[in-house]
This record gives C-alpha cells, structure tokens and sequence, in this order.
C-alpha cells in the first residue's frame, strides 16, 4: 500500500514541478474513457464475461518544438465483469456474480502529432501504463474454498491513435497490452480464463483546457 501511495504522489509532485515551468505548451484537460471490448472467456465450468470499463480523470500534455511530447494522466477507472460459475456439488446449480473493482490507472505516453490541415491535427501515442487497485469485490463461490481477489498492481503498455480538432478536443482509440496478472487464481484452469492476455479497445476524448 505505502509503494502504491509513492507512486501517485510521485506522478502528483512531477506534474505540478512541469506545470511550473510556464512552457507554453503545457495544458491541461479532463479526459474520459470506455472500453469497447465484450468479449466472453469460458474454461470449463468457468465464464467469464469481461469487460465493461469507464475511466475519467484529469490529463497532462508537455509538447516540445515538433510536434513531439509527453502525455499523462492520472484516472479513476470503474470496471466490471459477470461471473457464471456451474456448482461442482450435486445439482451443478449455476452462481452468478457481477464483480465491480475500482482503480487508479497511470499511462504516460510519448506523443506525436501532424498537422493535415487546419484546425485538425492527427496523433499517434505509445507508452507504458500502471493500475493500482484500491476496492473492489472478491469473486467467491458457496462450495470453493478459496476467494479470487484482483491484485494490488497491474502494467501493460497502451497504443493510441486519434484527431485533434481546434486544439481543444482529442478523440481517439486506445489498444492496451496487459503485461501482468489482474486475479490472484491458483486453479489452473481458471487461471487463463481470469487473466485473459487479449488486448483491450477503447475509446477515449480529452477536452483541453
């Protein structure tokens, strides 16, 4: 938990020290998020139904001489998913369980944009992202012994592209590549089904201020 707390203030503290500089161009924005993805994992007796996400929070660009520059954010990230588990015991009786887990989500992308006419310009970003949990629901069934719970930490690397339009609003899609485990699952047949490794899709719109 204290790592967790370091690395937030940490990003806090490195964009108030950029803020300061009066670089003309530094901005800020308010940026939002929805994952696209519905996609169904099923293994066994096991399905998995993941993800509907939203994220929103506020955005920080540091753009250079160029056309090249820096881009983070800080966003709460509200995600949920919908377990259907087949009981093992006699009956095999289905269990339902809708999950809903509560982050902080980190990306810090390098950031390039072109200028096709005016006022639109298009972007391309790449860079790395971190996920500290910080609540949400363990996954527990009435005859497993065991609680699936989402870990503290997670990483990936995100890939967007997208249109600025008037220099005050971005939208574009986002690919992100998870590198890490999201559930601690010591069943090994429901651990594939829990940490699917498929990129996610989403769509994002930042409005600058």
């Amino acid at each position: 938990m204290k790592k967790n707390r370091f690395l937030v203030i940490t990003l806090i503290v490195a964009l108030s020290t950029m803020a300061s500089t009066g670089y003309a161009q530094l901005r800020f924005g308010l940026r939002g998020e929805v994952g696209l993805n519905k996609a169904t994992f099923s293994k066994d007796a096991l399905d998995v139904e993941n993800l509907n996400t939203f994220k929103i929070g506020p955005t920080l660009e540091f753009m250079f001489p160029m056309d090249f520059g820096v881009e983070a954010s800080l966003l709460y990230n509200n995600s949920k998913m919908d377990v259907e588990y087949l009981s093992e015991t006699e009956g095999r009786v289905r269990q339902d369980i809708e999950a809903t887990n509560h982050y902080l989500d980190i990306p810090i992308n390098i950031k390039y944009k072109y200028g096709l006419m005016l006022p639109i310009k298009i972007y391309a970003a790449a860079g790395p992202y971190a996920r500290i949990h910080i609540a949400g629901d363990d996954i527990k069934f009435s005859d497993v012994t065991e609680d699936i719970k989402a870990k503290s930490f997670e990483a990936g690397i995100n890939l967007g592209l997208g249109l600025e339009l008037f220099r005050k609003l971005a939208v574009g899609v986002n690919y992100g590549i998870p590198l890490t485990d999201n559930y601690s699952v010591s069943k090994p047949e429901w651990k594939d089904a829990f940490n699917n490794k498929d990129g996610l899709w989403s769509i994002q719109a930042t409005v600058y201020l």
